[in-house]
């Protein structure tokens, strides 16, 4: 089985509208972040996550989605400061699925007031760049039918769309992490730019 070995370096991340955020792996902190983060979206982009009514995450989702294994997953959230705090605005991460052992399942979600500004096709980026590091042959993801926004994210980001095999309400995304996409190339924004925060400041 493979087996993660080096956590992501923190990256700054730039939107279509000139905003900054900053991606960075996921710590065990960040329980009260990520519960703020997903009491924030609506229910229809819970149920679209998740795939299915949640109200809000227990502290025990919480205490496990905070403490990723680094031998068998990945989990990233982006952070930026606006309105005087932090704020978790998208959060992407994959694990060991039941597919084969160089498989990875992925999936994420972005803040409602932030969509649209292209923050799913960075963090999508980022997982696909992270997992051709670690020797994962494909990601794959099961997607709610009505998930319009994350359908075409997959298609733009050179997944292909099938039927699930298993859950009519469902289809699968699928990606070989070896073939190259015209949407990894675009740049990031390199550590140490200056941003109009000092709370996004990466040095």
């Amino acid at each position: 089985m493979l087996e993660f070995n080096a956590r992501p370096m923190p990256e700054l991340q730039s939107t279509r509208d000139g905003r900054v955020a900053l991606l960075r792996a996921v710590r065990e902190s960040d329980a009260a972040l990520l519960g703020a983060f997903f009491n924030g979206l609506t229910p229809a982009s819970r149920r679209r996550r998740f795939h299915g009514g949640v109200n809000g995450l227990t502290p025990a989702l919480l205490a496990h989605m905070t403490r990723p294994d680094p031998r068998r997953e990945l989990a990233l959230v982006l952070i930026t400061f606006e309105t005087g705090r932090v704020a978790c605005i998208g959060e992407a991460r994959y694990a060991v699925d039941d597919g084969p052992a160089d498989e990875r399942e992925f999936s994420l979600a972005v803040s409602d007031a932030w969509q649209g500004v292209g923050i799913g096709a960075g963090l999508m980026r980022s997982l696909v760049r992270h997992a051709r590091t670690q020797g994962v042959a494909r990601l794959v993801g099961d997607v709610l039918r009505d998930n319009l926004p994350m359908i075409e994210l997959a298609l733009h980001s050179g997944f292909t769309v099938q039927s699930h095999p298993a859950d009519a309400r469902l289809l699968r995304v699928t990606r070989a992490i070896g073939v190259p996409a015209i949407d990894d190339a675009l740049p990031l924004a390199p550590l140490g730019v200056e941003t109009s925060s000092p709370m996004l400041r990466v040095q």
